[in-house]
């Protein structure tokens, strides 16, 4: 039977500052081709999934000691089924992420 992934976009902080830049002043047309790359990507795999995700956002840290603003390698997540942890990371092989540095870390959801 199918189990859960959890799957972790990742890349070195210094990466997610130079693709900003870049997309500063990318024309809407590049923007939009790296767009359609990723639809095309999620909708030929659309049945391996159970939460598509997103990216993320600002991040905070929360400990004993109290919460403080964070930044983490953290890009953005997805959830997928799949029969095993194997066939889980197969999914993100043919990804578009071409990001420097860029890797998916694909973990089983364990039932609580």
């Amino acid at each position: 039977h199918m189990k859960k992934y959890l799957a972790v976009f990742v890349a070195p902080i210094e990466a997610y500052d130079k693709m900003k830049a870049a997309n500063a002043t990318k024309s809407s047309e590049e923007k939009k081709a790296e767009m359609d790359k990723w639809m095309a990507w999620m909708a030929a795999h659309k049945a391996d999934f159970a939460d598509v995700g997103g990216g993320v956002g600002a991040a905070k840290r929360v400990t004993k000691e109290g919460i403080t603003d964070t930044r983490n390698e953290i890009g953005g997540y997805m959830i997928v089924q799949a029969e095993s942890l194997d066939a889980a990371a197969k999914i993100f092989v043919d990804s578009p992420e071409d990001m420097e540095g860029a890797r998916v870390e694909v973990m089983e959801i364990m039932q609580m």
